[in-house]
C-alpha cells in the first residue's frame, strides 16, 4: 500500500473549489451509506457551476476564527425523491440562513453542515458561495442520523431553535421552540406541506460555542475519503486505504441470500421502515452475517452474537464494482463487503448512546463497545 500523502490524502483541507464537487459528495455517501444518489446530477452540477463562477469556499475550523462570530447550520430535510424531481431553484439556503437573520438582526460570518454527509454535504458550499461567507470545516453528527436533535450541539446544551426551512416553492416556516424533539416533530409535520423537502436553517450560534460543541474536520474527511473513493481500485486495496484514513475495518465478506424488503411495521418516531438481510460470509470463518437496517444500517449479527451496532457508521461496498453500495441498490446474489467505522467519540457516551444507540432503533442490546 502505498502511503496516504501519495494519493492527496493530507489532512485538512484550506478550500473548495469546483474540482473537489465529485470528491465531495462520493465521501458524504461513505458517510451516509443508506441513501441513493437521485439528486446527484443536479445537486453536483449546480455547485460545481456556482464555484466555477464565484471562485473556491474557503474552508476554516472554527478556532480559526473571531469566536464571536455568528454562525448557523444548513442541511435538507426531507425525501431525496422530491428533491430530485422539485430541485433547488437556486436561492432556498441563502433565504433560511437570511430570514434567521433578520429575526435576530445579526450577520452570519460563517456557515457550517447540519450533517457533514448526503447532499447536505454540499448546500453549506451553496449557501457560503453565495453570501460570501467561510465554510466551517465541522458539524454536528459526523455522518448522518435521522432526527435533527440527534446532534453533538444538542448534547453540549446548544438549541437548534430558532430555525427556518425555506421550501422549494419560495414558502417557509419558522420553528422557535425550547427543546430539539419537539423542533423535530414540528419541522417533520410541515415539510410535506412546504414540497417534500426544504432547506433548513438551524444552530444559531456563535463560533466560540462551535469549538466545543462541534465536530471538527469533518468536511475535509469528506473530500480525502471522496478521492480515495474515486480511484475504484481493488476492493481489497480499497478497503485497506479507507482504513487508514476513517479506520474502518472490514467485518466479513459473503453474498445476500435473503433479503428483506420494507415490510415490518415501524416506530411512527422514526422516518425508517425496519428491514434486514442476510450474508453468507465467503472464507473467514464461513459465518452468517443478519444485517438490520432502519435508514441506516445499525446493527450486524454474525451467527446470533452482536458484533457492530450504531452509533458505529455501517456501510456496504459492491466487491465487483469496487464501490459503495446504496441500500435501495441491494440485490440477492450481490457480493458485498460489510464495513465498521468506529464514529466521533461523543456517540459513545452514555448520553450520545441514549440518543442514537440501538435503544433509539428499538433494539435494546448492550452495544459491543460497552461488554
Amino acid at each position: 500500500m502505498r502511503p496516504a500523502a501519495a494519493s492527496g490524502y493530507v489532512g485538512a483541507i484550506a478550500s473548495i473549489a469546483a474540482a473537489d464537487v465529485t470528491a465531495l459528495y462520493e465521501g458524504a455517501r461513505f458517510y451516509s451509506p443508506a441513501v441513493g444518489d437521485a439528486s446527484k446530477s443536479s445537486l453536483t452540477a449546480w455547485l460545481t457551476g456556482l464555484l466555477n463562477r464565484n471562485g473556491p469556499v474557503v474552508l476554516r475550523r472554527p478556532e480559526s476564527i473571531d469566536p464571536d462570530t455568528p454562525c448557523v447550520s444548513l442541511c435538507v430535510v426531507g425525501s431525496g425523491s422530491a428533491l430530485a424531481d422539485v430541485p433547488p431553484s437556486g436561492d432556498e439556503f441563502a433565504r433560511a440562513v437570511q430570514h434567521i437573520e433578520r429575526l435576530q438582526q445579526v450577520s452570519f460570518g460563517a456557515v457550517y453542515p447540519l450533517a457533514a454527509a448526503t447532499v447536505s454535504a454540499l448546500v453549506p458550499v451553496v449557501a457560503a458561495s453565495q453570501l460570501g461567507v467561510p465554510l466551517l470545516d465541522a458539524d454536528g453528527m459526523g455522518r448522518t442520523y435521522a432526527l435533527i436533535h440527534q446532534t453533538a450541539m444538542h448534547l453540549a446544551g446548544v438549541s437548534p431553535a430558532p430555525m427556518v426551512a425555506q421550501g422549494p416553492t419560495g414558502e417557509s416556516v419558522l420553528i422557535d421552540v425550547p427543546t430539539g424533539p419537539r423542533a423535530d416533530r414540528l419541522l417533520r409535520a410541515n415539510v410535506d406541506i412546504l414540497g417534500g423537502w426544504a432547506a433548513l436553517a438551524a444552530y444559531p450560534t456563535t463560533a466560540g460555542v462551535l469549538r466545543r460543541a462541534a465536530l471538527p474536520g469533518t468536511v475535509s474527511r469528506l473530500i480525502n475519503v471522496g478521492r480515495l473513493l474515486l480511484e475504484r481500485t481493488d476492493p481489497d486495496l480499497l478497503v485497506t486505504r479507507l482504513a487508514a484514513i476513517t479506520g474502518c475495518r472490514r467485518i466479513g465478506r459473503g453474498r445476500i441470500v435473503e433479503l428483506e424488503h420494507l415490510s415490518r411495521p415501524t416506530d411512527l418516531t422514526m422516518p425508517a421502515h425496519p428491514s434486514s438481510l442476510v450474508i453468507d460470509e465467503i472464507g473467514g470463518r464461513g459465518r452468517q452475517l443478519r444485517i438490520e437496517l432502519r435508514s441506516e444500517i445499525v446493527a450486524v449479527f454474525a451467527d446470533g452474537s452482536l458484533v457492530a451496532a450504531a452509533p458505529d457508521l455501517l456501510c456496504l461496498v459492491d466487491v465487483s464494482r469496487g464501490e459503495l453500495a446504496t441500500l435501495d441498490s441491494l440485490e440477492p446474489g450481490d457480493l458485498l463487503d460489510v464495513l465498521v467505522t468506529r464514529a466521533d467519540a461523543v456517540w459513545y457516551s452514555p448520553e450520545g448512546l441514549a440518543m442514537v444507540g440501538l435503544s433509539s432503533h428499538g433494539i435494546h442490546l448492550d452495544h459491543p463497545r460497552r461488554r
